[in-house]
């Protein structure tokens, strides 16, 4: 049975195969069925999505849900704000957004009131690593965005191919905040800070994307990503450099641009500590398979919080274990970088500073210092230090 052959009934209140309902219940409006096999139906409750039975995909209700496309659909809720689902009625991501569009050719316009506008993967990722005041769904490898000099055509790895024409279509939305990410803090402050030695505990670069069904661990570098890394390892004060990371391969490249950066001598160690599994880790086959099917951010925010996630040590077990690892990489007159992954530099900032990182991600390159100064422990993050008791 091919889903063109499940007709809405023109009253639009129930599908049809061959003229014969295919089953008794009656909603007030439906949409046709799209891949996996669900269609938009709304009823007193408000808005779903339901199975060839007639029966609802998962529990909630909205007040809007777009169709399946590539695996998710858009929808908004009771408060108005945008998300995209996966078939299981799951959000892919933690962000919600002031407007979003269906997927079209793996990826969704989103508009943020923070950020502005950009383009998602179905793995609720950024497709690059940019923001507009505007963003139109790609047609063809290209698509259109406006900067402070107005309507670009990039591809999706967020390259400017030229100018564009104002769209003539019209949006719902009309952007009028756009973040540009700033120059990375860190070498700075370890260029005027005082201290005796110290490490960087960073998020590895910029990396591609993460698309719904595909391994990350097989994703690298961008090549801005790249640059990106030895930019940084070029500004670090001119002493002795050395690198650790965790075993992913974004990681480890990270770590080896950043010492071509700072012209320093040998490779970047790998360590077990900082990913796959890291020093939170318990169980890293479980926590692979957890991660696979639960986002991040959602994650380590109830983890900070105190949930108790498969796999995992208790935070503050998992960061007493990573704070041992860092200051043991800690050498007098030295810089010692050591290159992790966001789910891990949450938990360990969180609980050393109480920072709050519900609406203030770590982004690539980010991170924080750790600094003994005259045999005592400060941690340097977002332009504070804080006192660290070993």
């Amino acid at each position: 049975m091919n889903f063109d052959d499940l007709i809405p009934s023109s009253d639009r209140t129930h599908h049809l195969y061959e003229g014969i309902p295919i089953y008794e219940r009656r909603f007030k409006d439906i949409g046709p069925f799209k891949f996996p096999g669900l269609a938009v139906a709304c009823d007193a409750a408000g808005a779903c999505h339901i199975t060839f039975s007639g029966e609802p995909a998962y529990a909630e209700r909205y007040d809007w849900t777009g169709d399946f496309a590539e695996g998710v659909a858009a929808v908004r809720d009771a408060n108005g704000r945008y998300f995209h689902i996966d078939q299981n009625g799951k959000p892919i991501a933690y962000d919600t957004y002031l407007y979003a569009t269906d997927f079209v050719a793996g990826s969704a316009v989103v508009y943020h009131e923070t950020f502005g506008a950009t383009h998602i993967t179905t793995a609720g990722e950024l497709l690059y690593g940019d923001w507009y005041f505007d963003a139109r769904p790609f047609k063809e490898g290209v698509a259109e965005v406006r900067d402070e000099n107005g309507w670009l055509m990039i591809d999706p790895a967020g390259t400017v191919l030229g100018q564009a024409k104002k769209p003539v279509d019209i949006f719902p939305v009309h952007g009028n905040v756009r973040r540009v990410l700033s120059e990375n803090q860190i070498p700075k402050v370890l260029q005027t800070s005082d201290w005796d030695a110290a490490a960087v505990l960073m998020r590895h670069g910029e990396r591609q994307p993460f698309i719904k069904g595909e391994p990350g661990s097989t994703k690298v570098l961008t090549a801005r990503g790249r640059r990106q890394a030895r930019e940084f390892g070029a500004a670090l004060p001119d002493v002795p450099v050395c690198t650790y990371a965790s075993p992913m391969v974004r990681c480890v490249q990270t770590g080896n641009e950043i010492l071509a950066g700072a012209k320093a001598s040998g490779t970047t160690e790998e360590s077990l500590m900082l990913g796959t599994p890291s020093a939170y880790v318990a169980d890293d086959e479980l926590v692979r398979e957890f991660y696979v099917v639960n986002p991040v951010k959602t994650m380590s925010l109830r983890y900070v919080a105190g949930e108790t996630l498969p796999g995992h040590y208790p935070a503050d077990v998992g960061t007493r274990r990573m704070f041992d690892f860092v200051s043991d990489t800690l050498a007098d007159g030295e810089i010692s970088v050591c290159v992790t992954h966001d789910a891990w530099i949450v938990p360990f900032v969180s609980l050393l500073t109480g920072y709050d990182f519900t609406n203030d991600w770590p982004d690539f390159l980010d991170g924080c210092i750790l600094m003994r100064r005259d045999g005592k422990y400060f941690l340097w993050w977002r332009g504070r230090e804080y006192p660290i008791a070993r």
